[in-house]
């Protein structure tokens, strides 16, 4: 390969300063990799296992609540009040056995008379272990002013477990504050080694080329600048030259860098997301059962007369049923959420599948069952002539597709209640991207949460969750292409998505 001339000066220069300097960098660096490696922690770290030990807290928050309602289910049930009132010790120790088999946490029940004697004991050996259990007294008091004295028991080994996380909290915060003074130290001396490096190459450049080395300069500043995390650098480029092209390329890198950037940090996000409705879903949809079948056996059961406590009971009833089933459809959402797939991207032709997810698809269908047919706004389709084969995920994509047309179709109406309003769906080629819209005429979004609305649980709507649209990012991040929320031309939203042509066609 020939070199040129301004090449050969330039290499000439960088081999003379590295000459000086290379011994002296290359042993820096090696203690500060060793000395890295040797710290290794991050305050990250630490705020996630500060959060762990919280969860362990509100584990214990929701062990004691329960514990509470169990000490409340074995005092104040009727077998018990109606052995007390007819003064028959037999059936109260009976109802006190019965208690033990019904909740296995219980490991002791004595029924007191109102001067402290016992009236009625029942307790498990093995419940009662000390070394394996950790035991809870609670008293409640009994209909004829004497008291029930419930212990429960709770396996230890959560409290051990969150005693040693708590150490290891301890131990991990001393290392962070070790490593922020190291890191500091070493930053501070590498810092001034380069600077006195950059002084030495400019000094040099300058003498060599003063035009191609302001022009350099202009480069190693903004190189600085990504080198701190300022992806937003663009370098003015002019000229034909070899540093021409080289800061073309420099710009390129960095939109490429803040591209992925921006699509991993999204990502992370995501995944950290899922992973709490994921948890979110296992602690509100183990509960809900118990609370419904409770609810209906006292429903249930009640043969009194009392109309007004009837009536009582009956709108308890139907209260709690209502509020389990919108429990149980946010935890279906939550669940979808949380088990969104990675997409396995196939050959497609994209106005032919917008084509096919559209059809026969009915807005009436997506407003909900309390929505009048009449609101429905009218849908149209929009789909350029031309060929655009992409490489997609059918099913996710006509996931996210769907979403966006629910979202709009439900924003036209709710706009106007009494008819009118239209949804744009288009798909068009635009240069080497895909370009596939969901346009609309309702209110639109104010410029300020355009880009909020991607993030989960951020929702305007009074019973929403916040998922739809993060999900329709992650998708075409799964995808490899891009989504942004603008101004419609028709005065609503515009969401668009750009998608990377099949390598054929682009």
């Amino acid at each position: 390969m020939r070199l040129s001339r301004f090449e050969r000066r330039i290499l000439g220069a960088i081999v003379a300063v590295a000459l000086v300097t290379l011994g002296g960098a290359l042993w820096f660096g090696q203690g500060a990799v060793s000395e890295a490696y040797a710290v290794g922690v991050n305050q990250r770290v630490l705020d996630q296992l500060r959060s762990s030990l919280e969860v362990y807290q509100r584990h214990f928050v929701a062990l004691r609540e329960d514990a509470e309602r169990t000490a409340d289910a074995v005092a104040y049930d009727r077998r018990a009040q109606r052995a007390i009132d007819a003064s028959d010790d037999a059936a109260l120790g009976a109802f006190a056995e019965d208690a033990l088999d019904r909740y296995p946490n219980v490991a002791r029940v004595v029924a007191l008379d109102p001067d402290g004697r016992e009236r009625a004991r029942a307790e498990r050996a093995a419940r009662l272990d000390e070394d394996e259990n950790r035991l809870l007294v609670l008293e409640r008091p009994a209909g004829d002013g004497g008291r029930f004295s419930v212990t429960l028991a709770t396996d230890w080994e959560p409290f051990r477990a969150h005693q040693r996380a708590a150490e290891l909290v301890e131990v991990y915060a001393q290392l962070v504050e070790g490593a922020t003074y190291v890191s500091g130290f070493y930053t501070a001396v590498y810092i001034a080694f380069l600077l006195s490096v950059i002084i030495v190459a400019l000094a040099v450049g300058i003498v060599v080329s003063r035009r191609v080395t302001r022009r350099v300069a202009v480069l190693a500043s903004a190189t600085e600048r990504v080198g701190r995390g300022d992806l937003s650098v663009e370098v003015a480029s002019d000229g034909k030259d070899e540093i021409a092209e080289l800061t073309r390329a420099f710009n390129a890198m960095v939109r490429d860098i803040r591209t992925s950037r921006d699509r991993i940090e999204y990502l992370q996000r995501i995944g950290a997301w899922q992973d709490f409705a994921r948890r979110l879903a296992h602690e509100i949809k183990n509960p809900l059962t118990p609370i419904q079948l409770a609810v209906q056996q006292v429903h249930r059961t009640y043969q009194g007369d009392d109309p007004r406590y009837r009536r009582t009971l009956d709108d308890a009833a139907a209260i709690v049923e209502e509020e389990i089933a919108t429990l149980r459809r946010l935890v279906g959402e939550f669940h979808e959420f949380a088990r969104l797939p990675v997409a396995a991207l196939e050959p497609a032709e994209l106005t032919g599948f917008v084509e096919r997810a559209l059809r026969g698809l009915e807005p009436e269908a997506l407003l909900g069952e309390a929505a009048p047919t009449a609101s429905a706004p009218a849908l149209i389709v929009e789909v350029d002539e031309r060929p655009t084969p992409v490489q997609i995920d059918a099913q996710m994509l006509r996931r996210a597709l769907d979403n966006l047309v629910r979202n709009a179709v439900q924003a036209v109406a709710a706009a106007a209640p009494d008819g009118g309003g239209r949804v744009v769906v288009a798909a068009r080629r635009d240069g080497a991207s895909a370009v596939l819209e969901v346009r609309d005429d309702g209110p639109g979004i104010a410029e300020a949460d355009r880009q909020r609305v991607f993030d989960p649980y951020y929702t305007t709507k009074s019973d929403g969750t916040g998922l739809g649209l993060a999900i329709v990012k992650k998708v075409v991040l799964e995808h490899d292409g891009s989504i942004e929320c603008v101004a419609a031309p028709e005065g609503g939203a515009c969401f668009r998505i750009r998608l990377p042509l099949a390598p054929e066609a682009a």
